[in-house]
């Protein structure tokens, strides 16, 4: 027995945080009427609300955006011209193009076309359908203010030519025909017959709201994207009516090529007198750059550079040439000069001059120098020839002298005044690199200007001609359709949410009960709580009846009972006398009870049995059989008698049952208790009867029971249903964990067994009647259950 409550008490009952499928399913069947209850309910709910939810289709349409095609030059010139020009001109890439399809001036001019904002309903019996094409009449409308507050008018088709109009918010009710004005606050509406040979009948609802208000739910329900390939976009629009919704996402579409188209003619527009005024202006800048250009050739005295060149480097060249030839004479002069200052010396012949005149008169000189040289031959110096020649030797050389010195001059004054003609020459060379630089500046600026100008000719032809063919890159490549099916509502998803808030609501509901409540509800909440195992339990008793179990009585209490004394000998030793201790939480749970009917189903058995009855605050024992309580346990412990037989009395329903009462209530229960007369009591017993039963004072409120629980074989913690509260389990458990209580065993009482608990194995032989016939009995099939779970280990 003591290995048992071993193995029990090393198993987890940290129970709390598991997951129990039985505690589950046990819950639904007691409940299960709430369930099927709060199913038809909501499921009745979803489909009401599937039904009157106003179907919402889904419309699509896609355009296709091209990349606008502009020439490509291959010079960096045209290349910065082309953007110049297309400065300012919108590419039609794909994040601008969905900020114009999403353009509040797009769509406005949508909802006014279409009238978006003026909403036709055939009303049913329980909902209102929206129709478009299908409105047996037209609506006009024009509008008196800005502010337009949103309306909805009941129209009653009377017949082809009269009908109704009723708003009861604003007190309206008219009596109208069609093509008539009836005059509103904030509007006039005109409603025309679109079938007048035809008798009309019905219910029709129309509702006006503001164009702002038709742009925001549009809007707010209009989604364009860019696809993948990123040359198209996919408009997607949600709306209850799919050929009204069809209408607007397709006019939406088809005012975006026409504004695309106007666009680019305003562009072109633009182009052209852009390129009128750029003209202009080129014009001017390359006259007047003409007229500068000019003035300086003139200033410089060319009309071509190149030439001018030429000239001055040959005028310099011959400058250069006539230079070095006078330098050259004057060299002469000074050399033919040297010869002259030396009267008798002849001129070498080689020396001449560019002088025909000197060079003569030279030659003369030389030949009188050769004649005296030769009549020196044979005169003398003295001889009146040679004299008469001296002295025309002298004249002569004094004449040349003359003549060379006046050459020489001459030569000299010529070379001052060519080399000056040639340093002006030298000067006109050297400024040529500049004057050269601004000719060649002058000559870029006129070829960039006229350059300029062709291009601005050629591109204003360009916009001229493009201006008469301009169509637009974007087309449509679908069309607005819309989905065959509405998305929304989606029934088969409302179904389940209303099947699956049926099953929530109910378990909800039960799980706030079982969380906020705090009594023991079932064996699960035992066993969520502690693993000492449950030995019995015992169902409800209708009546006031504390005796249950006798020799003749059949009822489901008394087999449960006779189920407890079954599993009883597995937990005891058969063969010496055993004491029984029955404890609880607090008062009125049941152990006075149990421990009454489990004795009497021992006597039954053929066992000897004695009650003592050691509650000794609030007896209930004695007064449940009817006793008297007067002489009893507290008499013995403080009187000097040894033998107990003066205070046994026999119980009247069984001839092996007997009960030592609790006698007077004392004013120290405790102290009583402690006496070693107890022990020697419970000695004395021992020797005469098999079991002992002893009910004592709830362990919950005093520690009476404590005191006694050293006697005991087995302790009984008595947990009454709906009445014990789940944390007074955790005193059992720390009563085991502290090793108080040896060997604590569960007895569940006043079980209601319609609450579905036997799924948990409450209510043993339920249903077996008084039979033992078939199969086991039934205190044999709880008893090899309870054991099974024992030595298993499983709570």
């Amino acid at each position: 027995m003591a290995d048992i409550n071993t193995n029990i008490s090393e198993q987890d009952t940290s129970i709390d945080s598991g997951f129990d499928i039985k505690a589950i399913l046990s819950k639904v069947l007691t409940y299960w009427y709430l369930f099927v209850l709060s199913i038809l309910i909501c499921f009745s709910f979803a489909v009401i609300n599937a039904s009157l939810t106003p179907p919402i289709w889904n419309i699509t349409g896609k355009i296709l955006v091209q990349e606008d095609e502009n020439t490509n030059s291959s010079s960096s010139a045209n290349s910065a011209r082309e953007q110049i020009l297309n400065a300012g001109i919108p590419k039609n890439n794909i994040e601008d193009q969905l900020e114009i399809l999403s353009s509040r001036n797009l769509v406005s001019q949508m909802v006014a076309e279409i009238q978006l904002n003026i909403r036709t309903f055939l009303i049913l019996h329980f909902k209102s359908i929206e129709i478009y094409q299908e409105m047996p009449f037209a609506v006009t409308i024009k509008y008196k203010t800005i502010e337009i507050p949103e309306r909805t008018y009941t129209i009653d088709m009377l017949n082809n030519r009269e009908f109704t109009l009723e708003n009861k918010k604003d007190n309206i009710s008219v009596k109208a025909k069609f093509g008539d004005s009836i005059r509103l606050k904030s509007y006039t509406l005109v409603f025309k017959n679109k079938y007048p040979k035809e008798n009309l009948s019905g219910l029709y609802g129309v509702s006006i709201e503001s164009e702002d208000n038709a742009i925001a739910n549009f809007l707010a329900n209009f989604q364009p994207a860019a696809t993948d390939k990123s040359s198209s976009i996919v408009l997607s629009y949600n709306y209850t009516n799919p050929n009204k919704g069809e209408a607007a996402l397709e006019t939406l579409m088809n005012n975006y090529l026409v504004a695309d188209l106007e666009n680019k003619k305003r562009i072109s527009d633009s182009t052209i007198k852009f390129i009128d005024s750029r003209l202009k202006l080129v014009a001017d800048q390359l006259t007047d750059l003409q007229k500068q250009f000019e003035k300086f050739k003139q200033d410089h005295h060319m009309i071509d550079m190149t030439s001018k060149a030429n000239t001055l480097t040959q005028s310099d060249a011959k400058y250069t040439a006539e230079l070095n030839d006078q330098e050259i004479q004057i060299a002469m002069v000074n050399e033919i000069q040297k010869y002259l200052y030396k009267p008798g010396n002849s001129i070498p012949s080689n020396v001449t001059v560019s002088n025909t005149s000197l060079n003569t008169a030279v030659d003369g000189y030389n030949m009188l120098v050769l004649e005296r040289q030769k009549a020196k031959l044979s005169l003398t110096d003295a001889n009146p020839v040679i004299k008469g020649m001296d002295k025309q030797l002298e004249a002569q050389r004094n004449i040349l002298l003359k003549g060379f010195d006046n050459y020489k001059h001459n030569l000299i004054f010529a070379h001052g005044e060519l080399k000056k003609q040639s340093g002006e020459v030298t000067g006109q060379i050297s400024e040529i690199p500049e004057i050269q630089r601004i000719y060649d500046d002058f000559m870029r600026k006129q070829a960039i200007q006229q350059d300029l100008y062709q291009y601005l000719l050629q591109r204003k032809e360009e916009a001229a001609i493009s201006k008469t063919s301009t169509f637009s890159n974007t087309r449509i490549i679908e069309h607005a359709k819309s989905d065959y099916d509405p998305f929304k509502p989606k029934k088969s998803m409302i179904y389940l949410i209303g099947l699956m808030c049926g099953i929530i609501i109910p378990a909800i509901y039960i799980g706030l009960k079982e969380f906020l409540n705090t009594k023991i509800m079932s064996k699960y909440d035992i066993e969520r709580k502690t693993s000492i195992p449950i030995v019995g339990e015992i169902g409800h008793k209708a009546t006031e009846e504390a005796l249950m179990v006798t020799k003749e009585s059949r009822s489901n209490i008394s087999e449960q009972f006779r189920s407890l004394r079954t599993n009883l000998q597995y937990l005891v030793n058969p063969g010496k006398p055993n004491v029984l201790l029955f404890t609880s939480s607090m008062s009125g749970e049941g152990k006075t009870f149990l421990s009454l009917n489990l004795g009497s189903a021992l006597a039954l058995g053929g066992k000897r049995v004695v009650f003592l009855e050691l509650d000794l605050r609030k007896p209930k024992f004695s007064i449940n059989l009817g006793l008297d309580n007067q002489n009893g346990f507290t008499n013995y412990v403080i009187s000097d008698q040894v033998d107990y037989h003066s205070i046994l009395k026999p119980t009247w329903f069984n001839e092996n049952c007997f009960l030592i009462s609790s006698g007077p209530v004392p004013p120290n229960p405790a102290e009583l208790l402690m006496n070693i007369k107890l022990e020697k009591l419970i000695d004395q017993l021992k020797r005469d009867f098999d079991y002992i039963v002893i009910d004592t004072a709830p362990v919950g409120i005093v520690t009476d029971a404590l005191l006694v629980e050293k006697f005991a074989d087995i302790t009984f913690y008595v947990v009454r249903e709906e009445y014990t509260h789940k944390p007074q389990l955790d005193l059992i458990n720390e009563l085991r964990e502290s090793n108080k209580v040896k060997n604590p065993y569960i007895i569940v009482n006043d079980i209601k067994y319609q609450k579905g608990n036997s799924i948990y194995g409450y209510g043993y032989g339920y249903g077996y009647g008084y039979g033992y016939g078939y199969g086991y009995s039934n205190e044999e099939e709880n008893r090899r259950g309870l054991f099974k779970n024992i030595f298993s280990g499983k709570k």
